[in-house]
C-alpha cells in the first residue's frame, strides 16, 4: 500500500472518531473492511513498517514521560497511538519527540492498543481468516541510545515540564 493511501485511511479514521480517541480502532476497521483482502494485508505491512520506524529509544523516553512510565508492551501501544494521530504528528515525533508536548490528552494514557488490531479484525470479518503478520516487529530492539530516567528531563524539556508535574 502506498504511503499516501495508508495515511489517508488513518486520517479519515481520526477525523470520523472526532474527540473520541477510543473509537478510532472501530472506525479504522470499518474503513479497512471496504478494501480487498490483499489491500488490508498491504495496510498491515505498511503499519508494521511504521511501528519499526518509531521503535527508537528516543520515542520510548517520550512515552515514558507522557505515560508516567512505559513497559515494552506499553511502548508498542504508544506507537499504535502515535500512528493513530496521523502523518504530521508521527513524522514530527520521529525527529523531535519533544514536539509531542503540544498534543492534548484525551484519555488516561497516550496508548491505543486496539488501533493495532483493526486490520486483523477487518481481514477476519471479510472471511480472510488469519492476517499474515510479522511478529519480529514486536521483538525488534529499539534503535538509538538507551537512556536513564534521570536523563529524560534534559532530553525532553517540554514533555518534562508538562508531565512531571502530575
Amino acid at each position: 500500500m502506498e504511503e499516501k493511501a495508508f495515511w489517508s485511511l488513518v486520517e479519515r479514521a481520526k477525523a470520523r472518531a472526532g474527540s473520541d480517541i477510543n473509537s478510532r480502532p472501530a472506525v479504522l476497521q470499518e474503513l479497512l473492511q471496504e478494501l480487498s483482502l490483499p489491500d488490508i494485508q498491504a495496510f498491515q505491512r505498511r503499519y508494521e513498517s511504521y511501528l519499526l520506524l518509531a521503535n527508537s529509544w528516543e520515542l520510548w523516553g517520550a512515552a515514558y514521560l507522557m505515560n508516567g512510565g512505559s513497559s515494552d508492551d506499553g511502548f508498542k501501544y504508544f506507537r499504535d497511538w502515535l500512528i493513530s494521530e496521523g502523518q504530521a504528528t508521527f513524522t514530527e515525533a520521529l525527529t523531535a519527540p519533544d514536539s509531542l508536548a503540544q498534543i492534548p490528552q484525551r484519555g488516561d494514557y497516550f496508548e491505543l492498543e486496539a488501533f493495532g488490531y483493526a486490520a486483523l479484525k477487518a481481514f477476519a470479518s471479510k472471511g480472510g481468516g488469519e492476517l499474515d503478520r510479522d511478529f519480529n516487529v514486536e521483538l525488534a530492539a529499539p534503535t538509538g541510545k538507551n537512556w536513564e530516567e534521570a536523563e529524560l528531563p534534559a532530553m525532553f524539556p517540554r514533555l518534562a515540564s508538562r508531565f512531571l508535574r502530575r
